[in-house]
Formats: C-alpha cells, sequence, structure tokens
C-alpha cells in the first residue's frame, strides 16, 4: 500500500466537514465565500478529502460556519493527526479504545463553553486539596462514580 492510500484512510476532519455542511444544505463554493478572504471550491474539497490538512487559523470561521465549536473541530484535527503519526510510526492502526485512552475528548456546547472553561482553567490552577474537595462535591451533587483516582 503507497503513502498516499495509507493517508486517504484518515478522513475524521473532512468527512465531518461534508456531513456538517451537507446537514446545512452548504456547498462547496458558499462554505468557501464564508472565509475571509474567501477560499476556493478546490480547497474545501481537499479538506473534505483529507488531501489538505485543516490549518488551525481555519478553524474558527469553519466552526461558526458548520455550528459547532473550535474545541470539537481542533479535537477531531488532534485524533486525525495522533492516527497519521502512529501509521507513520510503524504503530498499526489505533484502535477506537487507544483513541479514547490516549487524548481527553469532551466535546461542549456552544453556550456552555465559557462556563467549563472557566471550571477548568481554576480547577487547573487549584492546590491538590481543593482539586480533590472539588471533585468530591460534584460527585456527590451530580452522583457520579468516583472522578478522581487516588494517586
Amino acid at each position: 500500500m503507497s503513502m498516499l492510500e495509507k493517508n486517504k484512510k484518515f478522513k475524521i476532519v473532512g468527512d465531518f466537514i461534508r456531513s456538517k455542511r451537507e446537514g446545512l444544505q452548504l456547498s462547496q463554493k458558499a462554505l468557501g465565500l464564508l472565509f475571509e478572504p474567501a477560499v476556493t471550491t478546490q480547497f474545501i474539497s481537499n479538506l473534505e478529502r483529507g488531501v489538505t490538512p485543516l490549518p488551525h487559523i481555519h478553524i474558527p470561521v469553519l466552526a461558526k460556519a458548520l455550528q459547532t465549536t473550535e474545541a470539537e473541530l481542533a479535537s477531531l484535527v488532534e485524533k486525525e493527526y495522533a492516527l497519521k503519526l502512529s501509521s507513520k510510526l510503524g504503530g498499526g492502526m489505533p484502535t477506537p479504545d487507544d483513541l479514547r485512552n490516549s487524548m481527553l475528548s469532551v466535546i461542549v456546547q456552544n453556550q456552555d463553553y465559557p462556563f467549563i472553561k472557566g471550571i477548568y482553567e481554576a480547577y487547573q490552577s487549584a492546590d491538590p486539596q481543593t482539586r480533590q474537595a472539588f471533585a468530591s462535591v460534584c460527585e456527590s451533587i451530580l452522583h457520579l462514580s468516583r472522578l478522581t483516582s487516588s494517586q
């Protein structure tokens, strides 16, 4: 199998873009015109076919156009990159469990993102005792099983 054939397997981002675009009944041209400056239909086609990787600079505009979050698109870009890198390093195709265990992928609704981000940033900057207390409160209020491991 050629390198080109191997890379064609990894179209997580492209498949997502195509699916969302078609669901919104946008043509490739219409989607391209939403960028400033506009991008070509060929560029959108290349993204969807996995020929061109999604440049990070285009994530905000694309997220808005496709009515999704920047975090969701960035997560898909990271997953696709991890798959490509793993394949190139001879690790074979990672399983879905490998992906879940190797990176945290949380999709947050647009309206909840500022709140969740604020909580996460506060949690990250807290001392271990405060983190543990916060986890315990969340477990209790939300009736969750143990959120933290005993390290």
